[in-house]
């Protein structure tokens, strides 16, 4: 094989992860299973960009009501991060659904559990 065709693979293998990138949440606010207060916001910090108008956090109590009408934002200076703005919250048992599409169209959902004491 020419150089020239070795070194053209070599570039598409190694382009081809980043195009199968999926955004799964990295930093969450308040964090999974935790313990505490009751949040002023719930803020999801994904692995890659997510496009905001398609992405979102809801929250819900632990037998899946929703707790607010307000929609989750994105952060204008950080395209990775997701708000949310709850309502007061009592003490139990909360989940944060998430879900979250890629620019590339990957989409994403799951949920974490905390707790407000």
């Amino acid at each position: 094989m020419r150089k020239s065709s070795l070194l053209a693979i070599a570039l598409t293998l190694l382009s081809v992860p980043s195009a199968w990138a999926h955004a799964h949440p990295k930093i969450m606010v308040p964090a999974a299973d935790s313990a505490g207060p009751a949040p002023a916001k719930i803020i999801v910090t994904f692995s890659e960009p997510v496009e905001a108008k398609f992405s979102s956090i809801v929250l819900t109590t632990e037998k899946g009501e929703p707790l607010s009408k307000e929609k989750s934002v994105g952060d204008p200076s950080d395209p990775k991060t997701l708000t949310l703005t709850p309502p007061s919250l009592a003490t139990g048992d909360y989940l944060v659904h998430w879900t979250s599409v890629a620019p590339d169209g990957h989409k994403m959902q799951g949920e974490y559990k905390f707790t407000v004491k």
